[in-house]
């Protein structure tokens, strides 16, 4: 089986969800696409001080600029890190994967990568854009790995709202792919409690340690041709969540949550 996967240079969770499936399939994977979030420097920068307020910003954005000046160290100093890598460029090379930047999923010549690659499985693990038909079409399979149970909390900030809402569970759903996001039909769901206690950063950590165990296990199905059968994923009754409005970061807050 031949996979190519889609994510992003995020320093802080990202390398803790991809280890481990490197470690159980790199033989199997052909290329890692790095395909950012849209807009520059500047407009996430206002993105995320509207999301988390300037002190949130302060203190997540402390955390990602310190994890991306690490993953820009050299590999040999990042294996001595506790937990190894903060980069998912090197941590895909220590494996002798191919990196692959792609600044614009719709470009023509992303979808020909993919398709000279003749993969059998696209996987699309925290891609920052949504990939357009033609690299869907690249692939015979094509799979995004989602931070939250759908058809609950398609879109952004999956960290966030089971926490605003109160939620006692959230998980990762794998997900056939289409031109919406989020939107296909269930392949395969694995949930984690919420402790009373959690900030939005251990839940990421945990959607992060969940989320490896069901990429190991789907892809070790997947290779033994046991394909989960897909179900459906009513989207309709769920709204597409963005990141939140200051109002909503404050009431956040006012109900005792916690970024960090």
């Amino acid at each position: 089986m031949r996979v190519v996967l889609a994510t992003s240079e995020e320093p802080l969770y990202l390398p803790e969800y991809l280890r481990p499936v490197f470690e159980a399939h790199a033989d199997a994977i052909e290329g890692v696409a790095l395909v950012p979030f849209e807009g520059g420097a500047v407009e996430q920068l206002r993105e995320q001080v509207r999301a988390w307020g300037p002190r949130g910003t302060v203190r997540l954005g402390g955390r990602f600029v310190g994890g991306r000046l690490a993953g820009a160290l050299p590999a040999a100093v990042q294996r001595r890190f506790p937990g190894g890598y903060r980069s998912v460029e090197r941590l895909a090379r220590s494996y002798d994967l191919p990196v692959r930047q792609v600044p614009d999923a719709g470009a023509p010549a992303f979808a020909d990568w993919i398709r000279e690659r003749d993969p059998d499985l696209l996987l699309s693990v925290v891609a920052g854009q949504l990939l357009p038909e033609p690299v869907l079409d690249a692939a015979n399979l094509a799979v995004n790995c989602h931070g939250s149970l759908l058809p609950k909390y398609r879109g952004r900030a999956t960290a966030f709202w089971p926490l605003y809402h109160g939620d006692d569970e959230t998980g990762v759903t794998a997900h056939l792919m289409t031109e919406a996001w989020d939107a296909g039909p269930i392949l395969r769901q694995r949930s984690v409690p919420i402790a009373a206690d959690d900030s939005m950063h251990d839940v990421n950590r945990k959607l992060a340690e969940t989320g490896a165990f069901l990429v190991v296990d789907l892809l070790a199905d997947l290779r033994a041709g046991q394909s989960p059968a897909p179900r459906p994923n009513p989207t309709e009754a769920y709204e597409y969540r963005s990141l939140p409005t200051p109002a909503e970061r404050r009431e956040f807050r006012r109900r005792g949550n916690r970024f960090v």
